[in-house]
Protein backbone atom coordinates (compact mmCIF):
# COMPACT_ATOMS: atom_id res chain seq x y z
CA UNK A 1 0.00 0.00 0.00
CA UNK A 2 1.33 3.44 -0.91
CA UNK A 3 2.33 5.56 2.06
CA UNK A 4 0.14 8.66 2.05
CA UNK A 5 2.01 11.87 2.79
CA UNK A 6 0.29 14.32 5.13
CA UNK A 7 -0.95 17.58 3.69
CA UNK A 8 0.90 20.72 4.68
CA UNK A 9 -0.19 24.34 4.43
CA UNK A 10 1.80 26.76 2.24
CA UNK A 11 5.19 27.61 3.76
CA UNK A 12 4.35 31.31 4.13
CA UNK A 13 1.32 30.44 6.27
CA UNK A 14 3.42 28.05 8.38
CA UNK A 15 5.88 30.86 9.02
CA UNK A 16 3.09 33.31 9.85
CA UNK A 17 1.56 30.80 12.29
CA UNK A 18 4.91 30.38 14.06
CA UNK A 19 5.08 34.15 14.35
CA UNK A 20 1.66 34.19 16.00
CA UNK A 21 2.67 31.48 18.51
CA UNK A 22 5.86 33.34 19.41
CA UNK A 23 3.90 36.55 19.95
CA UNK A 24 1.11 34.91 21.96
CA UNK A 25 3.58 33.14 24.29
CA UNK A 26 5.95 36.06 24.73
CA UNK A 27 4.20 37.27 27.88
CA UNK A 28 3.27 40.54 26.19
CA UNK A 29 0.25 39.41 24.16
CA UNK A 30 -2.98 41.36 24.60
CA UNK A 31 -6.61 40.28 24.33
CA UNK A 32 -6.68 41.96 20.94
CA UNK A 33 -3.72 39.78 19.83
CA UNK A 34 -5.54 36.61 20.83
CA UNK A 35 -8.73 37.70 19.06
CA UNK A 36 -6.73 38.58 15.95
CA UNK A 37 -5.13 35.12 16.00
CA UNK A 38 -8.53 33.43 16.20
CA UNK A 39 -9.68 35.51 13.23
CA UNK A 40 -6.51 34.65 11.31
CA UNK A 41 -7.04 30.92 11.91
CA UNK A 42 -10.59 31.16 10.57
CA UNK A 43 -9.57 32.67 7.22
CA UNK A 44 -9.20 29.29 5.48
CA UNK A 45 -8.55 25.59 5.93
CA UNK A 46 -4.83 26.20 5.24
CA UNK A 47 -4.71 28.90 7.92
CA UNK A 48 -6.28 26.48 10.43
CA UNK A 49 -3.85 23.72 9.44
CA UNK A 50 -0.86 26.06 9.80
CA UNK A 51 -2.10 27.12 13.23
CA UNK A 52 -2.50 23.50 14.34
CA UNK A 53 1.06 22.72 13.23
CA UNK A 54 2.47 25.71 15.10
CA UNK A 55 0.52 24.86 18.26
CA UNK A 56 1.80 21.27 18.13
CA UNK A 57 5.35 22.54 17.76
CA UNK A 58 4.88 24.70 20.84
CA UNK A 59 3.74 21.64 22.78
CA UNK A 60 6.83 19.70 21.70
CA UNK A 61 9.07 22.67 22.41
CA UNK A 62 8.46 21.99 26.10
CA UNK A 63 10.60 18.86 25.65
CA UNK A 64 13.65 20.57 24.24
CA UNK A 65 16.76 21.10 26.32
CA UNK A 66 19.83 23.30 26.17
CA UNK A 67 22.98 21.21 26.24
CA UNK A 68 25.21 22.47 29.10
CA UNK A 69 28.42 21.62 27.19
CA UNK A 70 27.63 23.08 23.77
CA UNK A 71 24.77 25.54 24.23
CA UNK A 72 22.99 23.65 21.43
CA UNK A 73 19.21 23.36 21.68
CA UNK A 74 18.12 19.81 20.90
CA UNK A 75 14.96 17.70 21.17
CA UNK A 76 14.55 15.20 23.97
CA UNK A 77 15.16 15.54 27.67
CA UNK A 78 18.08 13.18 28.32
CA UNK A 79 20.75 14.77 30.50
CA UNK A 80 20.18 18.22 29.05
CA UNK A 81 18.83 21.09 31.07
CA UNK A 82 15.15 21.67 30.40
CA UNK A 83 14.83 24.68 28.15
CA UNK A 84 13.21 27.83 29.41
CA UNK A 85 10.25 29.47 27.71
CA UNK A 86 12.74 31.92 26.24
CA UNK A 87 14.67 29.01 24.69
CA UNK A 88 11.49 27.54 23.25
CA UNK A 89 10.48 30.91 21.81
CA UNK A 90 13.93 31.26 20.26
CA UNK A 91 13.50 27.89 18.55
CA UNK A 92 10.08 28.76 17.13
CA UNK A 93 11.20 32.21 16.05
CA UNK A 94 14.22 30.69 14.36
CA UNK A 95 12.06 28.16 12.54
CA UNK A 96 9.90 30.94 11.18
CA UNK A 97 12.81 33.14 10.15
CA UNK A 98 15.24 30.53 8.87
CA UNK A 99 13.04 27.63 7.85
CA UNK A 100 15.64 25.25 9.35
CA UNK A 101 15.45 22.67 12.10
CA UNK A 102 15.66 23.66 15.74
CA UNK A 103 18.46 21.14 16.22
CA UNK A 104 20.79 23.48 14.35
CA UNK A 105 19.59 26.89 15.50
CA UNK A 106 22.46 27.36 17.93
CA UNK A 107 26.07 26.68 16.90
CA UNK A 108 28.52 25.44 19.51
CA UNK A 109 29.98 28.25 21.55
CA UNK A 110 33.43 28.40 19.95
CA UNK A 111 35.57 30.65 17.75
CA UNK A 112 34.37 31.28 14.22
CA UNK A 113 35.26 28.34 11.94
CA UNK A 114 37.62 28.60 9.01
CA UNK A 115 35.45 26.25 6.94
CA UNK A 116 31.80 25.24 7.41
CA UNK A 117 28.86 23.68 5.61
CA UNK A 118 25.11 24.21 5.81
CA UNK A 119 22.03 22.02 5.72
CA UNK A 120 22.43 19.07 3.31
CA UNK A 121 25.68 20.59 1.99
CA UNK A 122 29.08 18.85 1.78
CA UNK A 123 32.36 20.47 0.82
CA UNK A 124 35.97 19.45 0.13
CA UNK A 125 38.77 21.82 1.14
CA UNK A 126 42.49 21.58 0.33
CA UNK A 127 44.60 22.75 3.29
CA UNK A 128 47.90 24.69 2.88
CA UNK A 129 50.00 21.50 3.07
CA UNK A 130 47.94 19.69 0.42
CA UNK A 131 45.86 17.65 2.86
CA UNK A 132 42.23 17.27 1.78
CA UNK A 133 39.29 17.48 4.17
CA UNK A 134 35.69 16.75 3.26
CA UNK A 135 33.04 18.25 5.53
CA UNK A 136 29.70 16.54 5.95
CA UNK A 137 26.53 18.63 6.20
CA UNK A 138 26.30 21.06 9.14
CA UNK A 139 30.00 20.70 9.99
CA UNK A 140 32.67 23.23 10.95
CA UNK A 141 36.45 23.18 11.44
CA UNK A 142 39.20 25.55 12.52
CA UNK A 143 42.71 25.25 11.05
CA UNK A 144 45.89 26.09 13.00
CA UNK A 145 49.16 25.46 11.16
CA UNK A 146 52.62 26.37 12.44
CA UNK A 147 56.18 25.48 11.39
CA UNK A 148 56.18 22.74 14.05
CA UNK A 149 52.70 21.20 13.78
CA UNK A 150 49.44 20.95 11.88
CA UNK A 151 46.22 21.04 13.90
CA UNK A 152 42.58 20.99 12.86
CA UNK A 153 39.79 21.55 15.39
CA UNK A 154 36.52 19.77 14.60
CA UNK A 155 34.03 22.25 16.03
CA UNK A 156 30.97 20.23 15.07
CA UNK A 157 29.76 17.64 12.61
CA UNK A 158 31.72 15.04 10.69
CA UNK A 159 34.86 15.32 8.55
CA UNK A 160 36.92 12.93 6.41
CA UNK A 161 40.67 13.63 6.36
CA UNK A 162 43.20 12.66 3.69
CA UNK A 163 46.53 13.71 5.16
CA UNK A 164 49.53 14.82 3.10
CA UNK A 165 52.79 13.28 4.31
CA UNK A 166 55.11 15.60 6.25
CA UNK A 167 57.27 13.75 8.81
CA UNK A 168 58.54 17.01 10.29
CA UNK A 169 55.05 18.28 11.25
CA UNK A 170 52.53 15.94 12.93
CA UNK A 171 48.87 16.25 11.88
CA UNK A 172 46.35 16.19 14.74
CA UNK A 173 42.59 16.60 14.86
CA UNK A 174 41.10 17.87 18.11
CA UNK A 175 37.43 17.28 18.83
CA UNK A 176 36.45 18.47 22.27
CA UNK A 177 38.71 16.64 24.74
CA UNK A 178 39.84 14.04 22.19
CA UNK A 179 43.03 14.22 20.14
CA UNK A 180 43.44 12.11 16.96
CA UNK A 181 47.00 11.95 15.64
CA UNK A 182 47.42 10.84 12.01
CA UNK A 183 50.03 8.17 11.35
CA UNK A 184 50.12 8.68 7.58
CA UNK A 185 46.47 8.05 6.88
CA UNK A 186 42.91 8.70 5.70
CA UNK A 187 40.31 8.71 8.46
CA UNK A 188 36.91 10.03 9.56
CA UNK A 189 35.98 11.83 12.79
CA UNK A 190 32.30 12.11 13.70
CA UNK A 191 30.93 14.34 16.49
CA UNK A 192 27.24 13.81 15.65
CA UNK A 193 26.69 10.67 17.76
CA UNK A 194 24.12 10.78 20.59
CA UNK A 195 25.30 11.47 24.11
CA UNK A 196 28.38 13.44 23.00
CA UNK A 197 30.10 10.24 21.90
CA UNK A 198 32.70 10.56 19.16
CA UNK A 199 33.62 8.03 16.45
CA UNK A 200 36.95 7.62 14.67
CA UNK A 201 37.03 5.38 11.60
CA UNK A 202 40.17 4.61 9.59
CA UNK A 203 40.24 3.99 5.84
CA UNK A 204 44.02 3.79 5.36
CA UNK A 205 46.95 3.15 7.72
CA UNK A 206 46.20 4.13 11.36
CA UNK A 207 45.66 6.88 13.92
CA UNK A 208 46.50 7.35 17.59
CA UNK A 209 43.63 8.47 19.85
CA UNK A 210 43.95 9.94 23.34
CA UNK A 211 41.98 11.98 25.82
CA UNK A 212 43.49 15.44 26.18
CA UNK A 213 42.21 15.75 29.75
CA UNK A 214 43.65 12.49 31.07
CA UNK A 215 44.79 12.88 34.67
CA UNK A 216 47.35 10.13 34.09
CA UNK A 217 49.74 11.41 31.41
CA UNK A 218 51.45 8.01 31.04
CA UNK A 219 48.29 6.32 29.82
CA UNK A 220 48.95 4.81 26.40
CA UNK A 221 46.97 6.13 23.45
CA UNK A 222 44.62 3.81 21.56
CA UNK A 223 45.72 2.82 18.05
CA UNK A 224 42.94 2.53 15.46
CA UNK A 225 44.02 0.67 12.35
CA UNK A 226 42.75 0.44 8.80
CA UNK A 227 39.29 -1.13 8.71
CA UNK A 228 38.51 -0.30 12.35
CA UNK A 229 36.14 2.07 14.15
CA UNK A 230 36.48 3.43 17.68
CA UNK A 231 33.52 4.96 19.54
CA UNK A 232 34.62 7.15 22.44
CA UNK A 233 32.04 7.97 25.14
CA UNK A 234 31.86 11.45 26.60
CA UNK A 235 33.43 10.17 29.83
CA UNK A 236 35.24 7.09 31.01
CA UNK A 237 37.68 4.73 29.28
CA UNK A 238 38.30 5.12 25.55
CA UNK A 239 37.66 1.43 24.92
CA UNK A 240 38.76 -0.74 22.03
CA UNK A 241 38.24 -0.40 18.27
CA UNK A 242 36.03 -2.85 16.37
CA UNK A 243 36.14 -4.00 12.73
CA UNK A 244 34.27 -1.94 10.16
CA UNK A 245 33.65 -2.46 6.46
CA UNK A 246 35.97 -0.07 4.63
CA UNK A 247 33.20 0.99 2.24
CA UNK A 248 31.21 2.37 5.18
CA UNK A 249 33.91 4.74 6.46
CA UNK A 250 33.02 7.69 4.27
CA UNK A 251 29.99 6.51 2.31
CA UNK A 252 28.32 9.78 3.32
CA UNK A 253 30.55 11.54 0.76
CA UNK A 254 28.34 9.83 -1.85
CA UNK A 255 25.16 10.66 0.07
CA UNK A 256 24.83 7.18 1.59
CA UNK A 257 24.60 6.10 5.24
CA UNK A 258 25.68 2.51 5.89
CA UNK A 259 24.26 1.24 9.19
CA UNK A 260 25.87 -1.96 10.44
CA UNK A 261 24.15 -3.05 13.64
CA UNK A 262 23.80 0.60 14.69
CA UNK A 263 21.36 1.92 17.27
CA UNK A 264 18.38 3.70 15.75
CA UNK A 265 19.24 6.92 17.59
CA UNK A 266 22.68 6.93 15.93
CA UNK A 267 21.13 6.43 12.49
CA UNK A 268 18.68 9.28 13.07
CA UNK A 269 21.54 11.51 14.25
CA UNK A 270 23.17 10.98 10.85
CA UNK A 271 20.04 12.28 9.10
CA UNK A 272 19.52 15.42 11.17
CA UNK A 273 22.06 17.52 9.17
CA UNK A 274 20.01 16.73 6.05
CA UNK A 275 16.52 17.26 7.43
CA UNK A 276 14.72 20.60 7.83
CA UNK A 277 13.32 20.13 11.28
CA UNK A 278 13.31 17.99 14.39
CA UNK A 279 13.32 14.19 14.30
CA UNK A 280 12.33 13.04 17.77
CA UNK A 281 12.42 9.42 18.98
CA UNK A 282 9.96 8.77 21.82
CA UNK A 283 11.29 6.19 24.25
CA UNK A 284 14.59 4.54 25.16
CA UNK A 285 13.51 1.17 23.77
CA UNK A 286 13.06 2.61 20.30
CA UNK A 287 16.38 4.47 20.46
CA UNK A 288 18.13 1.15 21.18
CA UNK A 289 16.68 -0.75 18.20
CA UNK A 290 19.41 -2.18 15.97
CA UNK A 291 19.53 -1.17 12.31
CA UNK A 292 21.23 -2.90 9.37
CA UNK A 293 20.50 -0.89 6.27
CA UNK A 294 21.90 1.25 3.46
CA UNK A 295 20.03 4.57 3.42
CA UNK A 296 20.07 7.68 1.23
CA UNK A 297 20.98 10.79 3.24
CA UNK A 298 19.74 13.05 0.44
CA UNK A 299 16.13 11.87 0.82
CA UNK A 300 15.50 11.69 4.59
CA UNK A 301 11.75 11.21 4.22
CA UNK A 302 12.18 8.19 1.93
CA UNK A 303 14.81 6.70 4.24
CA UNK A 304 12.58 7.18 7.28
CA UNK A 305 9.79 5.36 5.41
CA UNK A 306 12.23 2.51 4.70
CA UNK A 307 13.09 2.30 8.40
CA UNK A 308 9.41 2.24 9.26
CA UNK A 309 8.95 -0.69 6.87
CA UNK A 310 11.72 -2.72 8.48
CA UNK A 311 11.44 -1.87 12.17
CA UNK A 312 8.63 -1.95 14.76
CA UNK A 313 8.24 1.83 14.66
CA UNK A 314 5.79 4.41 13.41
CA UNK A 315 7.04 7.58 11.69
CA UNK A 316 4.58 10.42 12.29
CA UNK A 317 5.12 13.60 10.27
CA UNK A 318 3.52 16.19 12.53
CA UNK A 319 4.54 19.13 10.37
CA UNK A 320 7.22 20.14 7.91
CA UNK A 321 9.31 21.03 10.98
CA UNK A 322 8.65 18.00 13.20
CA UNK A 323 8.80 14.23 12.69
CA UNK A 324 8.16 11.93 15.65
CA UNK A 325 9.14 8.24 15.82
CA UNK A 326 6.85 6.30 18.15
CA UNK A 327 5.66 2.80 18.97
CA UNK A 328 3.46 1.33 16.17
Amino acid sequence: MERRQPAHPPRDLSDQALGWIVRLNSGEATRADREAYRSWKALSRDHALAAAEAETLWDYASEIGRDPETGLIQPGKGRRRRASRRDALAVLAGLGLAGAGGVWLHRRQSPLPDHATGLAQTRTVVLPDGSRVTLNAMSAIGVDYSPQARQVVLIEGQVYFEVAADPSRPFEVRAGEIGVLALGTAFDVDRTLPGHALAVSVARHSVSVRRLDDAEPRQSPTIVREGERLVIPSAGPVGAPVPQDGSAVAAWRDGIHVAENRRLEEVIAAFRPYHRGWIVIRGERLKALRVNAVLDLRTPETSLAALEGGLPIRVCVVSRYLTVITEP
